[in-house]
């Protein structure tokens, strides 16, 4: 419910708070004294068009904000932590700024939102009855959510439109895997070529680096075997010749000298190396020669083999390396046929599945809704003459649904239609009812739900009692209490007979001066008498009138 509003430089509101309870609050004054803005701060509050013309002249931008109290909206409390909007506890804040010069700003719990979001989260708070055509009651889903409530199946419906939601995913995925198996049965004995080809051919990078290094070895077998024979030649006659001696002897040299200077020690010591690594570079040359092999069957072999690798490469349009990625890949497509066929055929048997359960849910919401549908209607057409609709009948129209027997929602669309006099034809509430009879035929609706779990827990109402007075006046009154008992309601009334049923009593004056300002004031025992007494008197009030107030005041309170 609506804890607490504050407005700021609205219109010609500079600034305004007020708080509510439970039960019916009226808000009363004089014409023009500005009742119907707490209406239309509430409707831009929870999303409607914003202009920059509502901003009080002189400021640059209007505020508004109003507290509510979600303990018994558990509907709203999940949606707002689904978009991770949650506050303190079950207390919920919403607040718009309105500028001349940029598009207006919503928050809600302090979050920055979209302003859809006001209006969706609105549309679960309050249901707001004025000209401006701000009636839930006008939405076809809200009346098939009021005769649902009224059927006892919401929580049924909850449960269709997820599995409907089941439903569309379901065929969706199916859909998809079915496209995708059909592609790969279209190229299937390429496939199984392509994967047979490669099988054979059974690629391995690491044998490819091994394969060339060794192929590329034997490529040059004949400069290998006749360079290492002239190296180890040449060597061997330096080996035997002059060489030798001539470093020996220079060793022997330095090493004398070295005695005199050490420092010629690392010279001999270089040759003496110079000396045993010639020696071990020719034993080595000599051992590689005794080993060597000329083998050109081999070279032949792993020629083919490159060149098989190679050709694959090519004909794949990718590198050798990538041949045994790409078979992976190919294998995985080839299964992927067999495997898609098998989840088709469990995604079709649980296709199958819900669309049974479906069918069975949806057909038990259809018999409910024909059973409540009658039973509804007799329940408000039995309040429509009390509320001064005397000559109209109400009536709930069940037609098949847009999307046939599978509809998110059931078989049928919901449709509240009224006759508003003997001589008019039924139609849809907004082509037959004027605003004030709408409000009036949507009071029956919710006295006539009063006790079923409804959707929006706090209801607005602003022209109510047009065109009505004396005693359908009282009535009104009375009914607008008794669905106080079980909703919070707000009524801007300018009818004594609807202000004295009110467990709370606002008043709205507007203040004349340089700068005109409202002012909204709490009236209590001793004020009310006085309010009431000037709705039934006007500018005099006589001691006749104040004890008629009086009068009217014990009366709707006994």
């Amino acid at each position: 419910m609506i804890n607490w509003l504050e407005v700021h430089n609205f219109v010609v509101v500079k600034q305004v708070g007020m708080t509510f309870d439970r039960g019916l609050t009226v808000v009363t004054g004089e014409t023009g004294a500005g009742k119907s803005i707490i209406v239309d701060a509430l409707a831009l509050l929870l999303g409607d068009r914003a202009s920059s013309d509502l901003i009080r002249p002189g400021c640059e931008q209007c505020e508004i904000q109003a507290g509510f109290d979600l303990a018994v909206n558990p509907a709203t409390l999940q949606w707002l932590t689904e978009q991770e909007l949650t506050g303190d506890q079950s207390d919920c804040t919403l607040r718009r700024l309105i500028y001349r010069d940029k598009p207006s700003r919503g928050f809600i719990n302090g979050h920055p939102v979209p302003i859809q979001s006001l209006r969706e989260i609105g549309e679960r708070l309050v249901d707001i009855h004025s000209q401006q055509d701000h009636h839930l009651l006008l939405k076809k889903e809200n009346q098939r959510a009021i005769l649902d409530a009224y059927a006892g199946i919401s929580a049924a419906v909850a449960t269709l439109s997820g599995i409907h939601t089941q439903l569309a995913e379901a065929a969706s995925a199916l859909e998809k895997l079915r496209s995708r198996a059909a592609e790969l049965r279209e190229r299937e004995d390429f496939l199984r070529h392509q994967v047979d080809e490669l099988t054979r051919l059974a690629p391995d990078p690491d044998e490819l680096a091994v394969l060339s290094e060794s192929h590329g070895r034997l490529a040059h077998t004949r400069e290998l075997a006749e360079g290492a024979w002239q190296t180890l030649q040449e060597l061997e006659e330096a080996e035997e010749s002059a060489v030798a001696a001539i470093l020996t002897h220079a060793g022997v040299r330095l090493g004398g000298l070295a005695t005199f200077d050490p420092r010629l020690q690392g010279a001999r010591e270089q040759l003496e190396q110079i000396a045993v690594q010639l020696a071990e570079t020719v034993a080595d040359l000599r051992r590689w020669q005794a080993d060597y092999e000329l083998d050109p069957a081999e070279f032949e072999r792993q020629d083919r083999r490159l060149g098989a690798l190679h050709d694959a490469a090519r004909k794949y349009r990718v590198t050798p390396v990538e041949l045994r990625d790409l078979l992976v890949r190919l294998q995985g497509d080839l299964a992927a046929i067999a495997g898609d066929d098998e989840q088709s055929a469990a995604l079709a048997a649980r296709i199958e599945q819900l669309e049974k359960d479906f069918d069975t849910l949806a057909e038990r919401i259809t018999q409910a809704r024909q059973q409540a549908a009658p039973k509804l209607v007799t329940a408000v057409n039995g309040q429509l003459p009390a509320l001064g609709l005397a000559g109209a009948i109400f009536h709930v129209a069940l037609t098949p649904a847009a999307g046939g027997n599978r509809a998110r929602h059931g078989a049928e669309a919901v449709q509240f239609r009224i006759r508003t006099a003997a001589d008019m034809d039924e139609a849809s509430l907004e082509r037959a009812a004027s605003g004030g009879e709408l409000s009036r035929i949507s009071l029956a609706v919710q006295l006539a739900t009063a006790q079923t779990d409804h959707p929006v827990p706090s209801c607005v109402y602003d022209e109510v009692d047009v065109g009505i007075g004396g005693r359908v006046a009282e009535i009104v009154g009375s009914k607008l209490r008794e669905l106080g008992g079980t909703r919070q309601v707000l009524c801007i009334t300018h009818l004594p007979q609807v202000a004295v049923q009110g467990d709370a009593h606002l008043k709205v004056t507007r203040l004349a001066g340089t700068v005109t300002e409202v002012q909204v004031e709490a009236l209590g025992a001793k004020e009310r008498p006085g309010e009431i007494a000037r709705m039934l008197g006007g500018v005099e009030i006589t001691a006749k009138t104040r004890a008629h107030a009086n009068d009217m005041l014990k009366r709707a309170n006994s």
